[in-house]
C-alpha cells in the first residue's frame, strides 16, 4: 500500500499525521517485504532522526488495528508486519537465517468453506507458514549441539 493511501486512511479515522507516523508510513509505502519493527524504526530514522522506537510500535499497532498492516508470525522472537494485500498469506520461513518468502499459490478455498460450514464460523482469512532451510543455508554444514558448547 502506498504512503498516500495510508495517510488517507489515517485522515478518514480522524488520526493526526505526526512526524513519526509520516516517517513510518513512508517506510511501509516504499517496502514490499515483511519488516520487523526494528527495521521499520531504522528506516524511519533515516527519514527523521527523531523517530522513537515506542512511536514505531504504537504506529504499527494502530495500523494493524485499522487493518492496514497485518502481524505475520514468521519469527516468534520478533514481530513482523506486512501490508494487507489479500485476505490470506503464505510464507516459507528459513529456520536458520530467518529469510521469509511469500507465495500465493493457495488451494485451500474448498477446505476453508468446509471448515466454515462445519463450525458455523465466518472465516475472514488464513495464514499458512512452512518452516525449513533455504538453499543458501542448506549449503552450510549444520553445527552439532556439541560444537556450540563453550570449551572449559
Amino acid at each position: 500500500m502506498h504512503a498516500a493511501a495510508l495517510e488517507e486512511a489515517l485522515h478518514r479515522h480522524g488520526l493526526r499525521l505526526t512526524r513519526s507516523r509520516m516517517a513510518v508510513l513512508h517506510v511501509l509505502g516504499a517496502s514490499v517485504e515483511h519488516l520487523k519493527v526494528a527495521e521499520v524504526h531504522r528506516r524511519a530514522r533515516e527519514i527523521d532522526g527523531r523517530v522513537g522506537l515506542a512511536s514505531v510500535y504504537r504506529t504499527m499497532g494502530l495500523l494493524a488495528q485499522m487493518g492496514l498492516v497485518k502481524h505475520v508470525h514468521l519469527d516468534h522472537r520478533h514481530r513482523h508486519y506486512a501490508s494487507i494485500t489479500e485476505d490470506h498469506s503464505h510464507h516459507l520461513v528459513c529456520t536458520s537465517c530467518g529469510l521469509a518468502v511469500e507465495f500465493n499459490d493457495c488451494r485451500l478455498e474448498k477446505v476453508e468453506r468446509t471448515i466454515a460450514r462445519r463450525t458455523d464460523f465466518e472465516i475472514e482469512g488464513h495464514c499458512m507458514e512452512f518452516f525449513g532451510r533455504c538453499a543458501k543455508c542448506r549449503q552450510k554444514p549444520r553445527r552439532s549441539p556439541r560444537s556450540r558448547r563453550r570449551k572449559s
